[in-house]
């Protein structure tokens, strides 16, 4: 009987907002952290170094007048770069060409990631073959691909001029990176070529968990292949549509390697885009306060976009 009397009576429990509940929640928290400490630790010493540290640098040095030779000479000066860059001409060119590659990029990079993904959903012979070519170029350098493309649209050293006489139309040739008008649409091409690829895996990885039994549900209603990609898939690809859009955008914001490396900004500041402009300002012009408050204004920028994507166009469900 006493037996039974300890497995059926209730255990004592202990109120949920005693000192000794408290005691014991921080107690248990207290040694979680204290494991995850060794394995956080790289990783939060790798942002604070890398990440926090400069940003917060840069939002400094935005507020001073500084050559970059010596501390000393560090002058605190407000506002000052923010209301030279009213009277920047180039400034203002560069902030247009940025919105530029904003609207090129993101269309571009997620129509060919989208249209790649939905061909290669389609189980096409060898689509494991073409994933893999499609996303090479994602994991070649920067650099690289700069150098590569300069070489390959120089108009005495390259290649491609010398295609278009090939086939017979010599018409199309030109200097590719020497005209204003040239430069920057094919800077978003080189762009878009480098970057397509891990949008278009990350819409792949989206379809792979669509459940089969949706398409063959609607094919049993008599929906065609384009009603199906219409009305099922891409409804279900909103959230991974909308999370491509605002890396693309963020990307494109920051992008600096593809025009310092191809063009320098020119021809004529035909291609400056805000970060180049920052960079010149910073390393060539002694402006280093200048260019730390270019900077901030591209920051900015970027915060800005991504609250808009995240709070307003971010669907409500995942489906």
């Amino acid at each position: 009987m006493a037996s039974s009397r300890l497995v059926h009576e209730p255990e004592a429990t202990m109120p949920s907002g005693s000192a000794e509940a408290r005691r014991t929640g921080f107690a248990y928290q207290a040694r979680a952290w204290l494991l995850a400490a060794p394995f956080l630790a790289p990783a939060l010493l790798f942002y604070i170094l890398f990440m926090l540290v400069p940003m917060v640098g840069t939002l400094a040095l935005g507020f001073t007048e500084w050559t970059g030779f010596n501390f000393a000479d560090i002058r605190f000066v407000g506002f000052d770069n923010f209301a030279e860059m009213r009277e920047d001409p180039i400034f203002w060119l560069s902030l247009r060409h940025n919105l530029v590659f904003l609207v090129g990029a993101i269309t571009l990079k997620t129509l060919v990631a989208l249209l790649l993904a939905l061909a290669l959903d389609q189980r096409i012979p060898f689509s494991n073959l073409f994933r893999g070519v499609f996303l090479m170029p994602t994991v070649i350098s920067l650099v690289v691909v700069g150098i590569v493309f300069r070489l390959a649209l120089s108009p005495s050293l390259g290649l491609v001029n010398p295609f278009f006489n090939a086939i017979g139309l010599p018409f199309l040739g030109g200097d590719w990176l020497g005209d204003p008008n040239r430069v920057l649409p094919v800077i978003i091409l080189v762009d878009t070529w480098h970057g397509f690829g891990l949008y278009m895996f990350l819409f792949i990885s989206r379809l792979v968990s669509i459940s089969p039994e949706l398409h063959e549900a609607a094919f049993v209603d008599g929906a065609n292949l384009r009603q199906d990609i219409w009305h099922i898939t891409l409804p279900l690809l909103k959230p991974t549509i909308a999370m491509v859009l605002l890396l693309a955008a963020i990307d494109s914001l920051k992008i600096f390697a593809h025009v310092y490396i191809m063009t320098r900004g020119g021809p004529s500041h035909a291609s400056e885009v805000l970060s180049s402009w920052a960079y010149f300002q910073a390393f060539t012009a002694n402006k280093v306060g200048y260019g730390n408050a270019i900077l901030i204004v591209l920051l900015v920028i970027t915060f800005i976009l991504a609250y808009i994507q995240v709070t307003r166009f971010q669907p409500k469900e995942e489906y």
